[in-house]
């Protein structure tokens, strides 16, 4: 078939509502359900399999139509929209047949499509008939080749925010990828299925400089990996200071431009609690802790090459002038302190210390050997890994036997909102998996040092360890946004991200805004900050030294 031949909506979508409009619980609703039916006909019919439509014209197509229509008429408008886009067959059986060796959760909320009181008798046929339709592919969704995540393609980034068609093709598509597509998608503060709603009335009216209500949408997935904005709020360039905070307080944890101790009060006149604000409104983050972290970590941001960072030192109040750094080029996970390879190092009394940020695989072997005859090792991922030490490390040196670590969600692309449960296991021997036993593994204790800094990897990180015999995890609540991420591509170009796969344990506790198990909680304190003290380094060294916390051996 030749693509179908649309007005120049490149230019304009055509599609025009005022403030008025945003009052309007009627166009309210014909909103909310022209987006989820939308969606969930841009994900399910075959004839998108092809660019022989486009599915935000054919949304262009219907907005006036609906907008202000009667229920009747909307409901009419959308079926006779469904039956054009061409006939197809269904096979229930084998969509069932081809799942039914996995273990499947939905996330999506498909109840909408039984209210046959809002949407008639013919449009909810339609759609139950469509789910199972046979479709060999989607030329907007793929999925990663190795995790597995969601890819969105073919998606346009055209379009401006000053028209409002574009601003509801924002919302729609946003909507529809976590619904159908984020195994996070029940863990929202805000039931998903009332976002439209929510938003609909926000994104009728022309749009403030920055588009507030965009980043205001992006907070709603609770998840600290959908973090955007905070660098076009307070700034690309950072004061290069290690930071951590404390009931609402900044300070410094390293010397550089800083001393260890200091008091960061305000950047260039801004203090903790407009910061904070600033984020909680705009920022999405999957839990307070890390709210708090990322706070800190934005009070050191400023749009200036030399920041005035009022502070506290030794008891006296002074305003410094500091040169910023490009956040592009500093890192406050990967800092100058922690690679130093001095980090890999023997602490008193046979004690082992590392950092994530020190291991490489080619260095695998060499760490270990230093580390063999310890009674103890200290693995701080108060940081982001520098390589992925899962298996090549944790497994190969730390695990007496083959092991369940892990159950990954994710998107099951014949049916979307349908995720399939995969159990991930460390090997003893990454090279050959047959081998399942290992004597020599690693039998001193190991205590893993986290806080909100700890995410993703870090997390994934973390969690592996916690499957070896005698691991203890010591520190505050981490980022709780794990699994691989996935990009979102909107209007106007790339938008986000969020956790495209979901990641829990062997028993099914799920970590994503939780974040991973803590044995021993210890969160720093205003005196161990302003002394320079690392608290939770204190604690682990206090536990080896006093034997308490020792799990049981699971060999």
């Amino acid at each position: 078939m030749q693509p179908k031949h649309y007005p120049d909506y490149s230019v304009s979508s055509g599609f025009a509502l005022d403030s008025l409009d945003a009052r309007d619980p009627q166009v309210i609703e014909n909103l909310g359900v022209t987006c989820r039916v939308w969606g969930y006909v841009k994900y399910h019919h075959p004839v998108f399999a092809d660019s022989t439509l486009n599915v935000d014209y054919e949304l262009f197509g219907l907005l006036p139509q609906v907008a202000k229509a009667t229920p009747a008429k909307r409901n009419k408008v959308l079926s006779e929209w469904v039956k054009g886009l061409g006939r197809f067959s269904t096979d229930k059986a084998e969509y069932d047949e081809a799942l039914k060796t996995v273990k499947c959760t939905r996330t999506a909320d498909l109840l909408w499509m039984d209210d046959t009181a809002r949407l008639g008798n013919v449009l909810p046929r339609l759609l139950r008939e469509l789910r199972y339709a046979k479709r060999e592919a989607n030329r907007y969704t793929d999925f990663t080749a190795n995790a597995g995540n969601f890819v969105m393609r073919n998606e346009s980034t055209a379009g401006s925010s000053d028209d409002c068609g574009y601003r509801m093709l924002f919302l729609f598509r946003f909507w529809n990828v976590i619904e159908y597509f984020s195994p996070n998608r029940n863990l929202t503060d805000t039931p998903w299925d009332e976002i439209p709603e929510k938003y609909i009335p926000l994104f009728i009216p022309g749009q403030t400089p920055g588009n507030p209500n965009q980043a205001m949408l992006l907070r709603e997935l609770c998840d600290s990996h959908s973090a955007s904005v905070r660098y076009n709020m307070f700034g690309y360039n950072t004061v290069p200071a290690e930071v951590r905070n404390a009931d609402d307080r900044v300070f410094v944890i390293a010397d550089g431009p800083l001393r260890k101790g200091d008091e960061i009060l305000s950047i260039d006149g801004r203090g903790w609690k407009s910061t904070h604000d600033g984020l909680a409104r705009f920022e999405a983050a999957s839990n307070a802790e890390n709210r708090n972290y990322m706070t800190a970590m934005c009070m050191v941001c400023s749009h200036r090459d030399t920041a005035a960072v009022e502070l506290v030192r030794d008891g006296r109040r002074m305003t410094e002038r500091i040169a910023t750094r490009s956040v592009m080029n500093w890192s406050p996970y990967i800092t100058e302190r922690m690679l130093d390879t001095a980090n890999i190092r023997l602490l008193a009394d046979g004690i082992g210390y590392m950092t994530g940020v020190n291991y490489t695989k080619a260095d695998g072997a060499r760490i270990m050997e230093k580390f063999r005859d310890t009674k103890a090792l200290i693995v701080d991922l108060r940081c982001y890994p520098r390589e992925f030490m899962i298996f090549d490390f944790i497994g190969r040196y730390f695990m007496p036997r083959t092991s369940p670590h892990v159950i990954w969600l994710a998107p099951t692309g014949a049916l979307p909102g349908v995720f399939h449960e995969l159990q991930d296991s460390l090997f003893v021997n990454p090279d050959n998996p047959a081998v399942a036993e290992n004597p020599d593994y690693y039998k001193g204790r190991v205590i893993v040092l986290v806080d909100s800094s700890t995410q993703s990897q870090a997390e994934y990180t973390a969690m592996a360890f916690q499957a070896t015999p005698r691991c203890t995890v010591v520190g505050t609540q981490t980022a709780g946004a794990d699994g691989n991420i996935s990009a979102l591509v909107m209007p106007g170009g790339d938008f986000g991200y969020f956790s495209g796969l979901g990641v829990l344990y062997p028993d099914g506790t799920n970590t994503q805004r939780a974040g991973v198990r803590i044995d021993v909680p210890v969160y720093a304190t205003v005196p161990g900050l302003q002394a320079g003290r690392d608290e939770i380094l204190e604690k682990a060294l206090e536990i080896i030294a006093t034997g308490a916390y020792d799990p049981a051996a699971k060999i």
